[in-house]
């Protein structure tokens, strides 16, 4: 019986170390999305960065703003990803002049703790020394995104037209039945995901020190509301909407960022403009570039 339980543990050892040695690798820093790609590949070059979630990656087309504009947006991807990125990256961001950052319903309140896109950003974007930390065992590349030798993500493989993911359904012709349950579901998922209303003052003064970092780079920072479709806005929480108006104005009021509601918009009021419920299509996101467009020319 000793003899035996010898042997088990002999010949566990090399698997053992073989996930121990696949553990110290996944750890090495490699690009393994196209997003990251692309912004290595550009970042020497890029005036304009767009952050955020899939609302600015789905409605924000760089291709169509007035200066050299890469968008960073991710699905799943809290403000802190953003911003660690653009931090850890300034030194070699030379021309870097304006972020375009969404401040949509959940942006004060999602820490991406709660979400399983947040801890794979991270470690896909090497921020291995900051709020990744707070994670237990997400905080190693394995636990996160498995033992793999060769890891690719295809999540963004989409987004090649310098980031952006263009999509063309039409909302307008969705049935009425699928559109109210997925009013229902949108609300439910984010209460449970993404909405942590004790984050939003560690969250908002996160932004503040972003800002004000950007300022003394002279960077502009243009903060933005993404519009949802009109039948949604009843679903969202009063008292949510009023928080996230008084921490916008707190922003404007601290720094020099300028701000672009686009849910105030009549152009961008239509279902057809919509591939879902909260996210533009690309007819939809002509309309909206082209308010950002003439947004920066007026500031330039």
């Amino acid at each position: 019986m000793k003899k035996f339980i010898v042997k088990i543990i002999t010949l566990s050892i090399i698997p053992a170390l073989a996930l121990f040695l696949i553990g110290l690798r996944q750890e090495q820093d490699r690009i393994v999305t196209l997003k990251r790609q692309l912004f290595e590949q550009n970042k020497g070059s890029v005036q304009c960065l767009i952050a955020g979630t899939s609302h600015t990656l789905n409605g924000i087309n760089p291709t169509l703003l007035p200066v050299k504009t890469l968008n960073l947006a991710e699905e799943g991807k809290p403000a802190e990803l953003d911003m660690e990125i653009i931090e850890k990256n300034l030194d070699q961001l030379p021309h870097l002049k304006y972020v375009i950052f969404p401040i949509d319903y959940f942006s004060f309140y999602f820490t991406g703790k709660r979400e399983d896109a947040a801890p794979k950003l991270y470690h896909h974007w090497n921020l291995k020394d900051e709020f990744i930390k707070s994670y237990f065992f997400k905080r190693y590349h394995v636990f996160t995104c498995g033992f793999l030798i060769n890891e690719h993500c295809k999540d963004d493989q989409y987004d090649t037209i310098m980031g952006y993911r263009a999509e063309f359904a039409d909302l307008s012709k969705a049935d009425p039945n699928y559109r109210l349950k997925k009013y229902q579901r949108k609300i439910i998922d984010w209460n449970t995901y993404w909405i942590d209303t004790t984050s939003s003052r560690q969250i908002y003064n996160r932004l503040l020190n972003f800002i004000s970092t950007l300022q003394q780079k002279q960077i502009k920072t243009i903060l933005v509301t993404m519009p949802v479709c009109q039948p949604f806005y009843p679903y969202l929480d009063t008292n949510l909407v009023n928080k996230n108006k008084q921490l916008i104005d707190s922003l404007l009021h601290h720094t020099t960022a300028t701000y672009i509601n686009m849910q105030t918009y009549p152009s961008l009021a239509a279902d057809s403009l919509f591939f879902d419920i909260d996210h533009l299509n690309d007819k939809g996101a002509v309309i909206a570039t082209g308010i950002i467009r003439d947004f920066i020319i007026n500031m330039q």
